[in-house]
């Protein structure tokens, strides 16, 4: 697979990650008011939209990095407008390398919503992961561990993966995306 990026496809990606930002800052009003459910662990039902970047670039790039770039450009922009602030950078490394993993492991041959949908849930769970370390979850009784576990998986797959594919597609059906790999079929 050629694997040298082109400019249009790096200012894609910048473009990308800005809106995605923009996206996700308006997703913590959303998420704020899934608070109620954090006592039953199911808040991270909300979680997945966070992980687009790493999929909803590659999904249209397809190129090897592309899921660790779009991930960084978003949570880059992401850190200037939201709470989080740089904590936004280690959380999309690691959305943005598992979904990377994701894409490698399937050659970066095949695009469709099963990867999408794979890397999304991989990619939240690994949220939750940093969050049960850094929050020191292991203290939870193990049915909240269980909820989050699930939720986040569910999430990442329907927020993060579905949400992206439809989002691509739709822009590849109204013909924005003619210059990007994404046009050239599965």
């Amino acid at each position: 697979m050629k694997s040298k990026w082109k400019l249009n496809e790096i200012i894609f990606v910048a473009i990308s990650g800005m809106a995605l930002a923009v996206i996700f800052f308006g997703w913590t009003f959303v998420y704020e008011l899934s608070k109620p459910l954090k006592i039953f662990g199911l808040n991270y039902l909300f979680t997945g939209v966070w992980v687009a970047g790493g999929i909803f670039v590659p999904y249209i790039i397809r190129k090897p990095g592309s899921a660790i770039y779009g991930e960084m450009s978003a949570s880059f922009f992401e850190m200037f407008i939201t709470q989080w602030g740089v904590t936004a950078l280690l959380w999309g490394a690691v959305q943005g390398i598992i979904a990377e993993i994701v894409f490698l492991i399937f050659r970066y041959k095949k695009f469709n919503m099963f990867v999408a949908v794979l890397a999304g849930a991989l990619s939240n769970l690994g949220a939750y992961a940093l969050e049960y370390y850094f929050y020191k979850y292991s203290g939870l009784k193990s049915w909240l561990i269980i909820n989050g576990v699930w939720s986040s998986l569910l999430s990442g797959a329907i927020l993060g993966g579905v949400l992206s594919v439809l989002a691509a597609n739709s822009l590849k059906k109204a013909g924005i995306l003619k210059s990007f790999k994404i046009s050239d079929g599965n």
